[in-house]
């Protein structure tokens, strides 16, 4: 790839592509899209993603053929198959997308800190600002006591019990909304 850009190419296809907005899209389609961004994007990055994408655009490429190269490696990490619930519990992170945390992460700080096992972590969700992780009985109190009150990422890392549902319906765990309870998604 050149370091050289057309920019007058560049400034047609931009151009291509406001009439584009503004005669074919289909406004709804084109608002989901939106919404989408909105929700996935950082606001500082998006500007740069629309910037990725002209680029792609203007050298004829799409995105299945561009190398994948970005994609950071906790995302990568393979899922961890869910635990029995008779022999696991929920914890609590009190970090999550916000700060850029991906399961992959988790796993390694919980393998690094507290020394458990992978086959010891079950399950893991992640939401916009903390996380809930499943792992078994017997390292649960391991893994509280070694990582609660830990300094991570610059904040004091917090690691309890995840509250159970009956406990949130008595309004002791308000947080977010219910759909972002682990119990209520298959995981």
């Amino acid at each position: 790839m050149s370091p050289f850009i057309d920019k007058e190419k560049a400034r047609k296809t931009i151009t291509l592509i406001l009439d584009k907005v503004k005669t074919e899209a289909d406004p709804w389609m084109l608002g989901e899209y939106h919404r989408l961004i909105k929700e996935e994007v950082p606001l500082f990055h998006r500007s740069k993603v629309a910037a990725y994408l002209l680029m792609l655009c203007d050298q004829g490429k799409n995105l299945r053929s561009a190398k994948n190269t970005s994609r950071a490696p906790e995302e990568d990490a393979p899922r961890s198959p869910p635990l029995a619930e008779d022999e696991s519990k929920w914890l609590f992170f009190s970090v999550g997308r916000s700060r850029h945390i991906f399961p992959g992460k988790i796993l390694g700080l919980i393998h690094d800190e507290a020394a458990i096992p992978r086959e010891d972590i079950g399950a893991i969700r992640i939401l916009d600002n903390y996380s809930f992780v499943q792992v078994r009985n017997t390292v649960a109190e391991t893994v509280i006591e070694t990582l609660n009150g830990i300094m991570f990422r610059g904040k004091p890392l917090t690691v309890n019990y995840a509250k159970s549902r009956k406990d949130e319906e008595a309004g002791s765990y308000s947080s977010e909304k219910d759909q972002d309870h682990p119990e209520e998604e298959n995981i």
